[in-house]
């Protein structure tokens, strides 16, 4: 019972952390070309994000999920490989941060049969 508390009150407060990387401000990555693959990929991340909140189908979802994940773990090692701006690499690790804040989010909402 502790531990559900404890996850709970981190899901919240993650939440509250979340709010501003949900509302859509302009982002500081620079348009050139080394960084229009990053884009797209950061775009890709947050898109699926949505279709997962939106999917009623908890085995979609979970589908879903592991796909996001497989697509920010390759968002990692683009990053160790690419010779980017810091504010590139800034804004695809809040891009990431801000995914394992839904998916935690996610997790912690009751489900059919749960």
């Amino acid at each position: 019972m502790v531990l559900m508390k404890f996850r709970l009150a981190l899901a919240a407060f993650l939440a509250v952390l979340a709010v501003p990387a949900l509302a859509e401000e302009p982002r500081a990555c620079p348009n050139n070309p080394s960084t229009v693959g990053m884009q797209a990929r950061m775009k890709t991340m947050r898109e699926q994000m949505d279709r997962i909140e939106w999917t009623t189908d908890r085995a979609e979802q979970r589908r879903l999920m592991d796909l996001n994940m497989k697509h920010m773990h390759e968002g990692v090692r683009e990053l160790r490989k690419r010779d980017m701006p810091v504010a590139c690499h800034l804004e695809m690790m809040d891009t990431m941060m801000e995914t394992m804040v839904r998916h935690a989010q996610l997790s912690q909402e009751p489900g059919p049969g749960r």
